[in-house]
């Protein structure tokens, strides 16, 4: 099937079809003309021995070049890729090939080109549904969102952009919005010379907004001269109100903060009030009600049951939406230490969306989590590639390299991150710990100091500061710690009560994280603080009781 497909993507079939009907008609016309232009019998012998010389010459040619806007080129094809090591992860693509496919694309957001600027929200929606609808084209390469949406708001010309995301092609445009009318103005730029491959301007009502993100993948695909192997898919059809405040939620979700998610909740809430049966307002509201709990706007025992709900009700209106199945696995994985149920809502949404970075990237951390450390690196770097702008990848591969002990390679990830996103919380702390595990406790404590206000500084201080020997301080950090954190962070309190040597009151505070359904439960079998509890009897009895296995393979 792979080979058909091949044989399709280079229009092989296509050119067969074409040079046999074009030699059927030269033998006709030399089987009719030649005698009458008294020409030898065996004229028309040669003309059909030659056009059966040339069919396999013409096969040769169609499989070999490709016709471009940049004239004819060597096709390079689809390497096929060695056999996978294991039933997850598959092989990845050469971290040091840099040429951008020919089907790779990059959406930037469209620009909002609206009198009123509060119309954001839906040139931002507008970006991300067609982007969301090109990534689930298997034979294309959508650069993730994180990273394309990383250049909102800056003057970046087009190579910078085609550098850093490493696509080819880039599909831009702005929306302008009055009242129930919409202009969207779209144009495909081919990226190593600026080419227009394609450009169309959409005057429409709301009501066709749909048919017009149809109209514009369609045309994506056919302007990169992309062969499916099935058809463009379609955007969901939903009422333009209801739509409309689904993107006003997704607008405030991405922004997150504590008053803009309580801003998405209520807007996917208004949107369900109008049109019940849109699955992607329900997933979105799941989503939204996990943040709030993470950040503690919402109690973990309101919120994680109405997301639970939420969730499912996504996947059952609509089981072929990837969100759904993804949502699923984030509250089984990070609520119920359920890896299993995780993993096949994972395998479900990849093969539904496989271009999703996020499909990918949560697909290492499920490896991580569960001490598969060559899969999860393999899953990471693959995620790193496909959204190369969003330091989450980074932040779980350096936690994977420092449970290996590569702490050299866990640094440059960490500072790869910093660079990416200096003011991004966790990074310096985290660069910190790499410190003190390579013996520097002061250079440990600099970076605790860089680390943003909030949990994760005060965190890192505690570290720090025990690990320099100065108790006093230690002890006031940790108290502080407790104090304003303790139903936040009991997973993070038992890792320093380990680090203390106090081992009775981390088992004691991972009971409690246990209980409690402590999402940093997931970096139980990477975390490099809790060695001490290691030989103590109740540690494999633990690690058994959240799913896991001991000792890691």
């Amino acid at each position: 099937m792979n080979f058909i497909a091949e044989l399709k993507r280079r229009r092989v079939i296509r050119v067969a079809l074409g040079y046999l009907a074009l030699a059927w008609l030269l033998v006709e016309v030399s089987a009719t003309t030649f005698p009458m232009l008294r020409l030898p019998d065996w004229s028309p012998t040669l003309v059909l021995v030659l056009l059966m010389i040339g069919f396999p010459v013409a096969l040769g040619l169609a499989w070999v070049y490709q016709t471009t806007p940049e004239g004819v080129r060597r096709d390079r094809g689809t390497e096929l890729a060695p056999a996978e090591t294991d039933h997850h992860a598959p092989a990845l693509p050469a971290m040091t090939d840099t040429s951008p496919s020919d089907r790779s694309i990059a959406v930037l957001p469209f620009l909002n080109m609206s009198e009123d600027p509060s119309n954001e929200y839906f040139s931002d929606g507008l970006s991300e549904e067609l982007l969301n609808l090109l990534a689930k084209i298997p034979e294309l390469h959508v650069a993730a969102r994180t990273s394309s949406f990383s250049f909102k708001g800056e003057k970046i010309d087009i190579p910078t952009v085609v550098a850093k995301l490493n696509v080819a092609n880039v599909l831009e445009g702005s929306v302008r919005k009055a009242g129930n009318r919409v202009r969207i103005t779209t144009q495909l730029i081919r990226a190593a010379n600026g080419y227009h491959l394609w450009s169309e301007t959409y005057d429409r009502t709301l009501e066709d907004i749909f048919a017009v993100q149809d109209e514009i993948a369609g045309s994506v695909v056919s302007a990169l001269k992309v062969s499916l192997l099935g058809e463009v898919p379609k955007a969901r059809v939903s009422d333009p109100e209801a739509y409309s405040f689904y993107l006003q939620g997704v607008h405030f979700l991405r922004s997150q903060g504590l008053d803009n998610l309580a801003k998405a909740r209520l807007a996917f809430q208004r949107a369900l009030d109008l049109d019940p049966e849109q699955a992607p307002a329900w997933a979105a509201l799941s989503e939204t009600l996990i943040a709030q709990v993470f950040i503690g706007a919402v109690k973990r025992a309101e919120g994680m049951p109405l997301a639970f709900e939420a969730g499912d009700r996504a996947r059952a209106l609509d089981e072929r939406l990837p969100e759904a199945h993804i949502i699923r696995a984030r509250l089984n994985m990070s609520f119920k230490f359920d890896w299993a149920t995780g993993e096949e809502a994972l395998e479900r949404a990849r093969q539904l969306a496989p271009g999703s970075a996020v499909v990918v990237l949560t697909l290492g951390n499920l490896a991580k989590i569960r001490g598969r450390f060559d899969e999860a690196t393999r899953w990471l770097r693959q995620a790193i590639s496909l959204d190369p702008l969003n330091t989450q990848g980074h932040v779980w591969l350096s936690l994977v390299l420092i449970a290996q002990r590569r702490l050299d390679e866990a640094r440059e990830m960490v500072e790869k991150g910093l660079d990416l996103n200096p003011k991004r919380p966790v990074l310096h702390q985290l660069l910190g710990r790499i410190l003190l595990l390579q013996g520097d406790a002061a250079g440990a404590h600099e970076e605790m100091l860089k680390e943003p206000e909030g949990f994760w500084k005060d965190y890192g201080l505690t570290l720090s500061l025990y690990a320099l020997g100065r108790r006093e301080e230690a002890d006031a950090a940790f108290r502080k710690l407790q104090d304003e954190f303790s139903e936040e962070g009991p997973f993070q309190i038992a890792e320093i009560h380990a680090f203390r040597g106090e081992i009775d009151a981390a088992f004691e505070s991972l009971d409690l994280a246990y209980e409690g359904g402590d999402a940093g439960l997931t970096e139980l079998l990477t975390s490099q603080t809790l060695p001490a509890l290691y030989d103590d009897p109740r540690w494999p009895v633990f690690v058994k009781k959240v799913g896991l296995s001991w000792p890691v393979a």
